[in-house]
């Protein structure tokens, strides 16, 4: 079960004690909504996360899906991106925090997981770091700032480095 206390997401494992290697259950959830700190927010956010015993601890495997709003980094304009996420953690029984490897994670002494970190930290993955609302976006005029997606301004898009202006120079000659 996934409860939503504090902006904070817990799936409840502790029925897991004393059942057999390969059962699983799945949790799905939908929420309008969600905004991590300091500054992503998730529309129509819709997933599942399974839960399934294995030999050493638990495995956690979830997708899910979202939207969220970029400011595009060529023209500055607003827009919504999809977020698709699939994940897979490990949660063993037998290790402690200083013995697990990269790979997995110690089993709660609660048996209960927090999921918003890991919810928050694949959907980060997910965007991308250029912001760009359509490859084929023109951006922003240099000269005089306007979108070149919504208006020709007619300015001149060649810009030649200052340095290599004589080298222009003896081009244009021929």
């Amino acid at each position: 079960m996934i409860t939503k206390k504090n902006k904070v997401f817990i799936l409840d494992i502790n029925w897991i004690a004393g059942q057999s290697l390969g059962t699983s259950r799945g949790t799905d959830f939908n929420f309008p909504s969600l905004h991590f700190d300091p500054n992503l927010t998730l529309q129509n956010f819709v997933g599942k996360v399974t839960t399934t015993v294995i030999e050493d601890g638990v495995v956690l495997r979830g997708t899910l899906t979202a939207k969220t709003e970029l400011r595009c980094t060529r023209c500055l304009e607003v827009f919504s991106r999809p977020v698709e996420i699939s994940f897979d953690e490990v949660y063993s029984l037998s290790r402690t925090k200083e013995e697990v490897g990269i790979e997995e994670r110690p089993f709660p002494p609660d048996g209960r997981i927090d999921l918003e970190p890991i919810f928050r930290e694949y959907a980060l993955l997910d965007i991308p770091i250029k912001h760009v609302c359509s490859k084929d976006c023109k951006g922003l005029c240099p000269i005089c700032g306007a979108n070149r997606n919504k208006e020709d301004c007619d300015h001149s898009q060649e810009r030649i480095d200052p340095r290599m202006a004589k080298l222009k120079q003896l081009l244009d000659k021929d």
